[in-house]
């Protein structure tokens, strides 16, 4: 399955975290390049696995072994280089999900990741206003070659206001979403208006709610969608996502009265 990444300012990745929690973190090591295929070997939180896949062009394969995480282990330790990053993954506006890999090492790096189902609805893909410059086919930023090489040029992106607000309306529609979903329609008990739907509460202080997702889809998103297959290469919470706090009415000022 086709996708995009796009760079991402680390600030606003940091809100991200910040909002949305980390849902785990990846290492993978790479062996020596070779024109034709790619090998590295992926620990991920939940499994780890040996990777072997051709990059020729017409002559895509993948191969995935489930490995001991011990003897992935071992593997880390002789590859030619190393990459290891955390993941978050939120919903874009409209539902889409997608994949924020905040990097460790070998430097700091913020990348976000849109999976497709092909290459017609990837190109129809518009970019949210928070999104940075596209690095889908620069081999710069593939994971192989941050791994074996590092990254070269540090880019530093611009922030503006309409990038922040179109961010945090992702995040609030994203958790009002979850919200929805795991409570459903609420009912009025007997007695208290009859059985009439009630509107669910504002989204509270728990953001990491909102990164509820199937564990198989979530095991995907991780291992860095099918970018792994394909092409290998707080701030204080904002006040909208805030728990709404409730003003309790003062009592009153007791009046005395003489004679």
């Amino acid at each position: 399955m086709p996708q995009r990444r796009f760079l991402i300012a680390t600030s606003l990745a940091r809100l991200i975290c910040k909002e949305q929690g980390v849902a785990g973190q990846v290492s993978e090591g790479y062996f020596p390049a070779h024109p034709h295929r790619d090998q590295f070997v992926s620990l991920e939180p939940r499994h780890c696995y040996l990777v072997l896949a051709t990059t020729k062009e017409g002559a895509e394969a993948v191969v995935r072994t489930k490995l001991p995480r011990s003897q992935a282990e071992a593997l880390l330790a002789v590859c030619a280089g190393e990459v290891t990053f955390e993941c978050s993954i939120l919903r874009l506006r409209g539902g889409k999900p997608a994949l924020l890999q905040r990097f460790i090492a070998p430097e700091a790096l913020d990348l976000v990741s849109v999976e497709f189902e092909d290459s017609q609805d990837a190109n129809a893909f518009v970019p949210p206003a928070w999104f940075g410059p596209e690095v889908t086919q620069n081999a710069a930023y593939h994971r192989g070659t941050l791994a074996r090489i590092g990254l070269q040029a540090p880019v530093e992106l611009p922030l503006s206001n309409a990038m922040l607000t179109e961010l945090l309306d992702t995040l609030e529609e994203g958790a009002l979403a979850m919200q929805l979903s795991h409570t459903g329609p609420l009912r009025q008990p007997e007695g208290h208006g009859g059985d009439k739907p009630v509107q669910a509460a504002p989204f509270g202080a728990n953001p990491l709610a909102a990164t509820a997702v199937d564990p198989a889809r979530r095991d995907a998103l991780m291992a860095g969608l099918a970018e792994a297959l394909k092409t290998f290469q707080p701030t204080q919470p904002h006040p909208a996502i805030r728990a709404a706090s409730v003003e309790l009415p003062r009592a009153p000022t007791p009046v005395h009265r003489y004679g």
